[in-house]
């Protein structure tokens, strides 16, 4: 059996999203143009993290910060 970890422990994920038909998010959300949304998959995705599992629910203390 292993000791149990004490230290802070950092992991960093990374997120890539790839849209088959930017179209589709337009006509599913109403947002035009590649720049737009980039930011509003961004915010989506950005949301969907923050808002669930056991770091939201307060099962396991972590700083969760999304760039």
């Amino acid at each position: 059996m292993t000791e149990p970890l004490e230290e802070p422990l950092k992991i960093v994920v990374t997120v890539e999203v790839t849209l088959a038909r930017p179209s589709e998010w337009t006509t599913a959300f109403g947002v035009e143009g590649r720049s737009e949304i980039r930011r509003d998959v961004k915010a989506y995705v950005g949301r969907e993290l923050s808002s669930g599992g056991v770091f939201a629910n307060g099962e396991v203390e972590a700083e969760v910060t999304l760039r």
